[in-house]
Order: structure tokens, then sequence, then C-alpha cells
């Protein structure tokens, strides 16, 4: 097993290649600032030099150690016994602890074999597992292999004189707790507040134990918190926004037709009755421009709100909530279910204050001018007394036309990421010995190396001389 660097792309990377899906990992860099979304778990790396570690070894903190062999046996808690394997361990101490991940063929065969087993037969469990130790060693650089082939009898974790080491922690039963491999149990930092999540409680451990609420901050740490992957999410939010902008197009045009229907009826001939008697009286068909002036007003309209008091009764559209999920609308053909999503906008972006969408699901319902809106039938509500024009909608329909262009630039940042760590990942891992021999075996060849060598050491001598004699002329 080889080092691992500590790099939230790498880490990600490596969980693809356990076999997991729909986890990532982020690095942390603000412990002072509250997190938001899901946490499965956080990883902890911190180094220290020679001397540190040797008092670490004589304090220990022991009383919160869970030493019931049953609990222990209980949570997936693996001794180290593999050297340089602290990375896969710190991640596996995480996902094996958390029932809503989707671990895939590998570790779900390891978590079923292991269950029950102590924390050093868990440990060789690990370090057994060929497909682990391949993926592992796939993300480490050609020099980790050059210094364990040096430090063949070294233990693990040691580069210029200082030892990096990664542990986990993770909320199991209501409490949090620390995951170390080196350490002979696990560790209970206790239960977390009723009204606080469970990484305010581990955000508060951390600063304690770094020094950071004391002003006492000496130690070098690094720190990735694994949560779910945010493509997925993104993947649903812009799903449901296109889904939603749909409906509302579908909508406004209906609207919109209602609307050039009844102006094409009212510039039609008409009849009167005068005196008992009929008279035709014949309309100029004005009815185009009107429509086209009335389209283009609300094709203008930016994001403006009409006042309290003001209703369009033109096409009005009701929203109603229907009975239940079973009941049938009125009329299909006028009939346009919204998400729970859309009515939250809805209700952001009404013209009247009086509209609230509440409930599981709404409809727009479009209703004849002439016609007043129905009572509501015993089990059904009406929601609000305001009606949405055609200005509404298309309100509506520029801001999820916006909402859409940044969900997608976020889709699209989340992607290049991806491949950013894919790309990262290759330099990282790629053995750049070969080439380098053969350029400096090439320059060679050609008689060139030597005199690349003297004028390179000749300026590199410049610049110290210059300084000098600057510092003398001062």
């Amino acid at each position: 097993w080889l080092e691992l660097e500590s790099d939230p792309g790498l880490f990600t990377l490596l969980l693809e290649d356990f076999g997991v899906k729909g986890v990532q990992v982020e690095e942390i860099y603000d412990l002072q600032k509250a997190l938001e979304g899901q946490v499965y778990g956080f990883i902890f790396l911190f180094r220290w030099i020679e001397e540190r570690r040797a008092r670490r070894k004589i304090v220990e903190t022991t009383d919160i150690y869970v030493k019931d062999e049953d609990a222990v046996n209980n949570i997936f808690f693996a001794q180290q016994v593999v050297p340089n394997s602290c990375a896969t361990h710190a991640l596996l101490s995480v996902l094996l602890n958390c029932s809503d991940i989707d671990l895939g063929t590998t570790l779900s065969r390891l978590k079923m074999h292991t269950k029950g087993m102590g924390p050093e037969n868990k440990g060789w469990a690990i370090g057994n597992t060929p497909e682990l130790a391949c993926a592992h060693n796939s993300h480490a650089m050609p020099q980790a292999r050059r210094r364990m082939d040096r430090n063949s009898g070294v233990s693990t974790g040691r580069f210029t004189g200082e030892a990096f080491h990664f542990v986990s922690f993770v909320p199991i039963d209501g409490h949090l707790f620390e995951l170390d491999g080196l350490k002979p149990f696990p560790m209970d930092h206790g239960p977390w507040d009723e009204k606080e999540a469970w990484t305010d409680k581990f955000r508060r451990v951390m600063s304690d134990r770094l020094g950071i609420t004391t002003g006492e901050q000496d130690i070098r740490f690094n720190l990735m918190a694994v949560v779910p992957d945010r493509r997925i999410a993104i993947t649903h939010k812009l799903k449901m926004l296109r889904t939603n902008q749909t409906i509302v197009s579908a909508a406004l045009e209906k609207l919109l037709k209602s609307e050039k229907k009844e102006q094409t009826s009212a510039s039609s001939s008409t009849v009167k009755k005068e005196g008992g008697e009929c008279t035709t009286v014949k309309q100029e068909p004005e009815s185009p421009v009107k429509l086209s002036s009335e389209y283009s007003e609300l094709l203008a309209f930016k994001e403006e709100q009409p006042s309290k008091d003001q209703s369009d009764t033109t096409a009005p559209a009701a929203i109603r909530q229907p009975p239940s999920p079973s009941a049938a609308p009125s009329s299909a053909s006028s009939t346009v279910t919204m998400s729970k999503e859309l009515e939250t906008l809805v209700s952001m972006n009404s013209s009247s204050d009086s509209v609230e969408i509440v409930g599981e699901s709404s409809a727009i319902k479009q209703e004849p001018d002439h016609q007043e809106p129905p009572p509501s039938p015993p089990g059904s509500s009406f929601i609000g007394a305001g009606t949405f024009s055609p200005k509404d909608l298309l309100s509506l329909l520029k801001n999820l036309e916006s909402e859409i262009t940044i969900t997608e630039q976020h889709l699209c940042d989340e992607n290049e990421k991806r491949d950013r760590f894919k790309l990262d990942d290759c330099r990282r891992t790629h053995n750049y010995d070969e080439f380098i021999c053969t350029f400096l075996s090439m320059l060679a060849h050609e008689g060139v190396l030597a005199e690349l060598v003297s004028q390179d050491l000749i300026t590199s001598r410049k610049p110290s001389f210059g300084g000098m004699h600057s510092a003398a002329s001062a």
C-alpha cells in the first residue's frame, strides 16, 4: 500500500474506483462556517513532527474510549494493520457506517463479511481485499513507491521528518464518533443537542482540539467532508425547472389564445335592440392591432409585481387545490397541474398577496369571464381570491428561465470540476522519469548538455554576485 495525498479530487475518484455511487468528497476551508446540506462524515488529516508525535503517545484521552466489545463490533471500526492504508481506512469508516449510501459490490461484500468482527480482524480484511489495494495504489504518485522502497522497514506516513494520518468523524446512533485506526478503541464524543445538527457538534470538538477557540492553533491540518454527489441534486433540480417551464408556457399560451378568441368575437358584428327593433352594427376590425400591442406589452414585462388591489379579469387563472390526489380536474383541456417547486415560485411571484399555494398539489384552472368561482365543495379548499393574468405567468416564466440558466451553469461547473479531478490524477500518477531520462540522453548525444549545464551554472551565480555588489555599494 502506497501513501496518498490529501486531495478531495483523489478521494472522489477513489470512491468511484471502489464502486460507490452518488458520493463525493469536498474540502472544508472554514471550520467556523456552518455547513449546509447532508454530510455523511468528515475525514481529518493532521501532521505532526516527531517531538509532537512522541508527546501524543504519552498524553491520550482514554475516558471517551468505547470499550464494550459488542458496541465496538456493531459499528465498523477497523484497526490499521497495513502501513499507508489510513486514507482508505478513513473513507471506509465513513461509508460503512452509513445506511443510505450505494456502496457497490465490493464494499457491500466487505461490510457483510466483517459484520460482528473485532477491529483487528476488520483491519486485516481491508488489507487482504485486492480490489481496495489496487484502487488505492492507482492514485499514488511514483515518488511514493520510491520512498517506500527506500524506507521498506519504516511503518508509514513519514516524509521530511513529519508524519501524516487520517481519522474519521461520523454520526452513529445520535453520538459523534471519532474512528482512528491507530487507536485501540473508537472514541465517543457524546450526543449533540436536539436543536442542532451533528455537524455543529463536530465543529465544536474540532475547534477545541485545534485551539481555534483559544487562539492557540499550531497544528497544520486538512479537513474534507464526504457528501452526496452535487451533480445528482443539480440534475434533479434542472429537470424540475424545465418541467415547470413547460407547464407555465402551456398555461400562458392557453390564456393568450383565449384572449385572442374573445377579442376576435368582440370585433365581429353585434346585434343591438333599440325600441324593439334590431339594428346590426358592424365594428372595425381593430382586434389584430390591439392583440399585437398587448402581446408586445407582455413580452416587455420585466419582473414587476402589480399593486395589491390590481386584478386582471381578462381570462383569469384561478388556483385551486383538488379535494384529494385522486380527484379528476373538471376540465382536462384547461387544467395544468403544478409541481411543489413551481407552487413555491407561484406564491413568490403572484400578483395578489391573497394568493398563496399550500398543500401538495395545485392546478391552474381557466374559467370564463361571466362565471363566478363556484363554492368549494366539502373536502376541498379554494386558495385565495386572486387570479393569474398572462403577465403573472410571464413573470414566473422569466424567473424559471433565469433559474434554469443558473442551474445549468452550476451543473457545468460540477462536470468541469470532475474533469479537472481526472486530469490532475493523470498528472499526479504519471511517471515522467522515462521522458526526462530520454530527453537528457538526446541532449548529451547532440553534445549540448554540457553547454546548457554550464550556462545554467553561470546564470545562477550572477544574481548572487549582483546582490552582494549592490549591498556593498549601498
